[in-house]
């Protein structure tokens, strides 16, 4: 399917949000210039807070939101803005001083050197310098350039002053051509974004119906998060992690039931260029270094009939060796029950390459270099009800982000929805469980009632799923259980 035009991209957001889209983005733009004024260089963080709900205050056909820009501005990247209050007033005092010249060496400088302002970002810099002049100057996140970079063709960076100069000239000339406010420029921008993610060097999605190993072919963030029934948000939170830093490897960790394996299948299939370069593994107890990394494998000579010896790669080293040939692609590998294994023994030297990509060490075998390139991505699953995550060796885990799937009545709710079921008693039975267990961090999760609407399939669920899981995890309170059981067929007896 084509890329949309800027033209109808533009007609579609305007029609999403409604006639109050701009007016309210403007307002809410004067209220944090007027506290700007108020307060040059002199708030506190609690007023830190309320400027960055400013910046994020607008309307969604005619309801008032607070999520613009969402995450920046807001908790724990605005919390870690202020933590350096004093260093964090001065430097609003150049961007709100009276010197626009100041305030663009300040950016540039920012920009070329993170550091100098701790926790700030490109984001609330260039946000100073839209509130300044909102005709000549943009936001600078990655949805506003990768929008613009959809149009124009242009990679844009964040690392000097002269990559945002470079950026505000051809967003204005993009603006004044298609007639886009000021005020809408980042909601079209992001919308272009999401559009053409796929294209170029971004990681394209494969075709509809491939399936391909990872069973399941969302093209964009958005389809992965309707595909899992996730906010899209999150999504995008998981891609960015992985694609910025030097950590390109995740765990999706969680209770039984929460959908870990099929999430990462699907966040698979979206970042790899193709099916083709998606693998899957499962490990086990038995699975070892020389099966993921390289070994020595018996062969019988063709001449003397003797045994010998050879080295052969693992599935691990082949994958990257695959990768490497193709540096334009982008690969990725899921690994599936992570801590059945022994990981520190199978990851062994990698847990330093996987880090740092592009380093070498020498494989013990084949006594060749080895290194992870910075194109594969690596996907892994643990289950938190042995407590897999707090047991993985610490110097393996901080290598890798830790994302996390709870028991989550919305993304039932939402599956629900999906399947044009109009009953609510798989939600029902979810929530009498899920109060019954508390905050017990292996609380069975949503997808074990992600069957058909009837109360047949709940009945089986419960009986030959989630009450077997439940007689283990409470194996010392029976009669708790008794309870609950008599509870759950209480209510599926009604809903029969």
């Amino acid at each position: 399917m084509p890329t949309p035009s800027t033209v109808e991209v533009l007609a579609q957001v305007r029609e999403v949000y409604g006639p109050r889209f701009v007016p309210a983005r403007r307002e809410a733009e004067d209220d944090a210039r007027r506290m700007l004024d108020r307060h040059p260089g002199r708030m506190s963080r609690e007023e830190f807070l309320e400027l960055g709900e400013l910046f994020n205050r607008h309307e969604i056909a005619g309801v008032e939101k607070r999520n613009r820009f969402a995450p920046a501005f807001t908790g724990y990247s605005i919390l870690q803005a202020t933590e350096r209050l004093d260093e964090l007033n001065e430097a609003i005092r150049t961007l709100w001083g009276p010197s626009e010249e100041d305030a663009l060496r300040l950016v540039g400088d920012v920009l070329a050197t993170r550091t100098l302002l701790h926790g700030a970002g490109s984001s609330l810099l260039t946000m100073m310098m839209y509130l300044r002049d909102p005709e000549r100057f943009g936001i600078l996140i990655n949805a506003t350039t990768g929008g613009l970079r959809a149009v124009t063709g242009t990679r844009y960076r964040a690392r000097s002053g002269e990559h945002y100069a470079r950026f505000c000239i051809d967003l204005l000339e993009w603006r004044e051509r298609f007639g886009v406010a000021p005020q809408e420029h980042d909601a079209v921008l992001t919308a272009l974004f999401k559009a053409a993610k796929g294209g170029d060097d971004e990681p394209r999605p494969p075709e509809p119906g491939g399936g391909g190993s990872t069973g399941g072919t969302p093209g964009t963030s958005a389809d992965v998060a309707r595909a899992c029934h996730l906010d899209v948000e999150v999504v995008d939170e998981w891609v960015a992690a992985l694609s910025e830093g030097r950590l390109r490897q995740a765990l999706f960790h969680g209770p039984p039931g929460t959908g870990k394996t099929f999430v990462a299948r699907r966040l698979a299939a979206h970042l790899a260029t193709s099916p083709d370069h998606v693998r899957l593994v499962q490990f086990h107890p038995a699975f070892s270094y020389e099966d993921f990394v390289e070994g020595l494998r018996p062969e019988v000579d063709p001449r003397s009939g003797g045994l010998t010896y050879a080295v052969r790669p693992g599935l691990f080293r082949t994958l990257c060796a695959e990768a490497a040939a193709a540096p334009g692609e982008q690969f990725v590998l899921v690994v599936d029950e992570m801590n059945r294994a022994d990981l520190a023994a199978v990851f062994g030297e990698l847990l330093l390459l996987l880090e740092y990509r592009g380093q070498s060490a020498r494989l013990p075998y084949s006594q060749e270099p080895f290194q992870v390139p910075p194109n594969l991505l690596v996907l892994g699953t643990m289950n938190t009800a042995d407590r897999s995550l707090a047991l993985v060796d610490f110097a393996l885990r901080r290598r890798f982000h830790a994302f996390a799937l709870h028991p989550d009545r919305e993304v039932l709710r939402r599956w629900l929805e999906a399947q044009d079921d109009v009953s609510d008693l798989p939600v029902r039975v979810f929530d009498l469980v899920a109060d019954a267990v508390d905050t017990h961090p292996a609380a069975p999760g949503h997808s074990y009632w992600m069957v058909r609407d009837d109360a047949a399939s709940l009945v089986r669920a419960w009986t030959f799923q989630v009450h077997p899981y439940l007689a283990e995890l409470w194996f010392d309170q029976p009669d708790r259980l008794a309870e609950l059981d008599r509870e759950v067929r209480l209510l599926l007896g009604e809903g029969s």
